[in-house]
């Protein structure tokens, strides 16, 4: 068996990354504002007869701006693919989940600006419980993941004769950037409702498990991609020996496709769990406004400060070392 080529490599990764997306797009993305049932759009309570009226020009603009999303990366891949520069595709990759982001959830803070900027006001009832950290995540893997990404270090510094310091930059802060994230996940959570308050209870702690599961997922997809950068770099037999290039590959495939299996479990438990349920951004408590861009579950944490402030810090790491490793 000869060892996949850096072709075959991008080629496939380029295809599993299209089918995911096109998947995305049409089991979820697509139907997405109406998750919460008909009487809701995007998470804010509509009137009667909101589709049959103004309703119509919001999802139709909502389907516009994801069709012209998809039309960007295509034409981008195809640029790419007619150039023959599938050295790019990483960037294209990334690039993907940079414009996905904040299209999305700008569209969908738009739409609670314009037609939930007055929630109604509803009383609230109190959890008692201590939520523990670590409860929710695992701190001897977290603490495994620190080794294993210092050990990838101390290999590139001092064994590679080629040092991808912005690759292993890059990949280092994508992994152990999501723990604070993690951290405010946990700690964070909606208001609960005094109508199903178990029910809302019960969905909102299943959303935040799946999620900080998801984020340990991605972590790690980031660590192995580390682990496999170092011992190209500075072990022999993992540039040469066919099997071991093909175990590179198959060893991420397998968490990449964990990963997207969270997804779409929180998806479905998005849909199913949460439909007959008061969205977070919908209403707003005696104390405080409805989340900015509160849909269901644990969307809600948008709302929360000290998460802006680290993803906007996390996610603009990420967009400076690749416009950096661009234009440098």
């Amino acid at each position: 068996m000869s060892a996949p080529t850096q072709f075959e490599l991008m080629v496939f990764s380029t295809a599993l990354i299209v089918l995911a997306s096109v998947y995305v797009l049409v089991k979820y993305l697509w139907k997405w504002p109406l998750q919460n049932g008909p009487g809701f759009f995007f998470g804010v309570e509509v009137p009667a007869g909101f589709y049959e009226g103004p309703g119509r020009a919001w999802l139709k603009g909502y389907h516009a701006t994801l069709v012209a999303l998809h039309l960007v990366l295509a034409v981008a891949l195809a640029v790419i693919v007619a150039f023959k520069r599938w050295d790019l595709t990483p960037v294209w990759a990334v690039g993907t989940a940079l414009l996905y982001v904040p299209t999305t959830m700008g569209f969908a803070a738009w739409t609670r600006h314009k037609l939930g900027r007055n929630p109604p006001v509803r009383p609230i009832a109190v959890a008692l419980e201590t939520r523990r950290l670590g409860d929710y995540i695992s701190w001897p893997m977290e603490v495994l993941m620190v080794v294993v990404i210092a050990l990838c270090w101390w290999l590139e510094l001092h064994l590679a004769s080629h040092k991808e310091w912005l690759n292993m930059l890059t990949t280092t802060w994508l992994a152990l950037g999501l723990l604070p994230g993690k951290i405010l996940l946990v700690r964070s959570s909606d208001p609960l409702p005094v109508d199903r308050t178990e029910e809302h209870y019960r969905y909102q702690d299943a959303m935040r498990r799946n999620s900080v599961r998801m984020w340990n997922s991605i972590a790690w997809f980031f660590v192995i991609v580390l682990v496999g950068i170092a011992l190209r770099d500075t072990w022999t037999p993992a540039r040469t020996v066919p099997g071991l290039r093909w175990l590179f590959l198959s060893v991420p495939l397998v968490v990449w496709v964990y990963l997207m299996v969270q997804i779409f479990r929180g998806k479905r438990l998005a849909t199913t769990l949460g439909r007959d349920l008061l969205p977070s951004g919908s209403w707003s408590t005696p104390f405080r406004r409805a989340p900015w861009i509160g849909v269901s579950g644990t969307y809600g944490l948008w709302g929360n400060r000290h998460y802006q402030i680290w993803f906007v810090f996390w996610f603009g790491g990420i967009l400076a070392m690749v416009l950096y490793s661009q234009f440098r």
